[in-house]
């Protein structure tokens, strides 16, 4: 499909308005944040054994540089044990009373074996905070589509060894449990979206929000609910140690206290830039999306246009402005770990120098050099992502800003009623009058009657109003003055699932999956007999070149239906409408797409199985609304005539009779 030459040229002043319009407050940022959190409150108590399981794994990178110092001091320098200059931790004190009256090479065994236990429950460790809540080590390129993809299968450990595996596999299991209710739940938004908002909604916008916004929740999660409390709780141990163990050295316990604002009060400089920017990336990201949406859905008339190579065009525009958009995001992270490593470091030379002071002059030892360090880095990595969750998560929120976008849109699910209906005998359509969102008014004043047993045909030109007062009829839309009733019940006062239980459509274009051909034909009916598919496909006219299918009712019939011919895949919509056991049958041109022969088979059939529907035939050809007990001619939305075909045609200036009379005339 070709694009309007204006969204080519000037696709980087779109997003740019996109990125200055859809704006993102602080305040709404924690209401985003409440919501998410209530969204995953239902795992809370997987979230708190992933807690759990953090704080264990950190307690023990905590307790692993003590055992060095003891052998430093207490081995290498020859110190006795518990006669350090600098007090050991309460939660130390008990390993350090173990090792009284033990020997230097004995103490050399303990530090091995405890060594040993460490490098099986928690192997390797560091910093942690870069590794925790990875993707699992996953492949991604430089966009927000594959990193939000990668999301979905975030997991982490701050550790390694039995403790990390376990970890990080308890930790994937919630994550794909939380993404896939999410993911759900925007889906089925989505499929109960009114007709008419796909109108105006591009359908890759529809994919790049279920597939690659959703996985910010995982982020938000852990983010709020884990990474903080982790955070703290190395920092505040930290501190306290500090204050306890090392008092002899004030400029430490200084430092430590001041390293979390200072980081803090950096990141929250950039956070409003941050957000915009990420909205950007993800806005751009979707419309690449779309483009290769669009192009994949119409490839046949691209080609058929020779529009290949404009396509192609579209597209790499998109995605260059796509990765523009990424990399200005990528600008603010960069800002952020430049100002985190300056802090780091100056950090880092400042407390080298009181700590190697403090160990001349005695007021340290040899040991706590190893132990003051390894804290540092715990501190100074833990303040930096605090820091970086609040960064991390402006990214997130405009992930999650585009879900709850779809989430809260109206839906005609949402609208409360009652299942009133049980054996439909009529459908009235009282004075409806209809107007599409952009305000073209489609339907006025129209009122039409129908009782089971009966066809009632909609004949007009091409924009009459006749599709729009079908959709009306199925609950598609709703009319903005007058009323459609299902004996005698307003259908604005039914449940949607009892509506769509009364009618089935079968559209003018047919639509079919990737399937079976009986599971096409069986899709609103799922537990339909074969023995019903099979006289649906007849009635339609379908069991001929069904049965000559490699696999007849078996064979899988592509995307979309693409090794079936339009009149197949119109007769197969038609079969899958016969199958439906719903009181009202509307079809929108059955016979478009059919030969003579079949469109004269099929409109007998129809005739002849009529007894226990209302029949809704939107036509053209005065084969298929001869047959009608009812023809309604329409003009410009309203309804101008009213009869059968032997009535309307007695009227000498009648609207229908001169439709008629041009349709016979072109045709001879």
């Amino acid at each position: 499909m070709q694009r309007p030459p204006a969204k080519l040229d000037e696709r980087g002043r779109l997003v740019a308005e996109v990125m200055t319009a859809e704006r993102i407050s602080s305040r709404e940022t924690f209401r985003l944040l409440g919501r998410s959190l209530r969204f995953v409150w239902p795992h809370r108590r997987q979230i708190g054994v992933k807690l759990a399981l953090t704080l264990i794994g950190l307690s023990i990178v905590l307790f692993l540089p003590w055992p060095l110092k003891i052998l430093i001091d207490h081995v290498v320098m020859g110190l006795p044990v518990g006669s350090s200059p600098t007090p050991y931790p309460p939660y130390i004190s008990w390993f350090v009373d173990m090792l009284h009256g033990l020997s230097p090479f004995e103490i050399v065994w303990v530090i091995i074996a405890i060594s040993l236990l460490g490098i099986v429950l928690v192997g390797a460790f560091g910093g942690g905070v870069a590794r925790d809540y990875a993707s699992g080590g996953l492949s991604e390129g430089l966009d927000t589509a594959t990193q939000s993809e990668n999301q979905a299968n975030a997991s982490g450990s701050r550790v390694s060894g039995l403790l990390g595996l376990f970890e990080f596999r308890y930790q994937l299991r919630i994550t794909h449990r939380i993404n896939h209710g999410l993911r759900t739940l925007l889906f089925g938004r989505l499929m109960a979206w009114p007709l008419t908002r796909y109108s105006d909604a591009s359908v890759g916008d529809a994919v790049y929000r279920t597939m690659y916004d959703t996985p910010a929740i995982s982020r938000v999660c852990y983010d709020i609910l884990v990474l903080p409390i982790a955070n703290l709780f190395v920092i505040g141990t930290v501190i306290w140690t500090t204050a306890h163990s090392f008092s002899a050295v004030p400029t430490l316990i200084v430092v430590a206290c001041l390293a979390a604002p200072m980081v803090l009060l950096s990141t929250l400089l950039m956070t409003g830039i941050t957000r915009r920017r990420s909205l950007a990336s993800r806005s751009a990201g979707a419309e690449t999306t779309a483009t290769v949406e669009e192009g994949m859905s119409n490839v046949v008339a691209v080609q058929g246009l020779g529009a290949s190579r404009r396509q192609r065009a579209a597209f790499a525009a998109d995605s260059r402005e796509s990765f523009k958009r990424f990399r200005s995001y990528i600008v603010m992270v960069l800002l952020l770990l430049v100002v985190q490593a300056a802090v780091t470091v100056g950090l880092v030379f400042y407390v080298f120098f009181d700590i190697c002071e403090a160990i001349i002059v005695g007021r340290m030892s040899p040991g706590d050099f190893t132990v003051v360090y390894a804290y540092f880095v715990q501190l100074v990595t833990n303040v930096s992502g605090l820091g970086s969750m609040w960064f991390n998560l402006q990214n997130n929120v405009a992930g999650m800003r585009r879900v709850y976008d779809v989430v809260d849109s109206p839906v005609d699910a949402d609208l409360q009623g009652n299942d009133a209906i049980e054996r439909l005998r009529s459908i009235e359509v009282d004075q409806v009058s209809y107007r599409y969102p952009d305000g073209t008014q489609a339907v006025r004043e129209a009122s039409l009657e129908g009782r089971v047993g009966e066809v009632v045909a909609l004949v007009g030109a091409t924009g009459a109003g006749k599709s729009t007062l079908a959709y009306l009829l199925a609950g598609f839309v709703h009319p903005h003055a007058g009323a459609v009733r299902f004996d005698g019940v307003d259908a604005r006062t039914v449940s949607v699932d009892c509506l769509r239980a009364q009618v089935a459509f079968v559209f003018q274009e047919a639509f079919l999956f990737d399937d079976t051909v009986e599971n096409n034909i069986r899709m609103s009916v799922p537990n339909a007999t074969r023995g019903e598919v099979v006289e649906a496909a007849r009635v339609a006219g379908a069991l001929g070149f069904i049965q000559a299918l490699p696999q007849g009712f078996a064979t899988r019939l592509g995307r979309a239906g693409g090794t079936l011919s339009v009149g197949q895949k119109q007769r197969l919509a038609i079969a899958r409408g016969l199958v439906s056991k719903a009181p009202v049958l509307v079809l929108d041109e059955p016979t478009a797409s059919l030969d003579p022969e079949t469109e004269n088979a099929l409109v007998a059939a129809l005739d002849a199985g009529r007894r226990d529907r209302v029949l809704v035939v939107i036509a053209h050809r005065l084969s298929t609304i001869r047959r009608a007990d009812r023809i309604c001619f329409m003009d410009e939305g309203r309804i101008v005539e009213s009869g059968n075909h032997e009535e309307l045609m007695s009227l000498p200036n009648g609207a229908y009779r001169s439709f008629v009379e041009l349709q016979v005339g072109v045709a001879t």
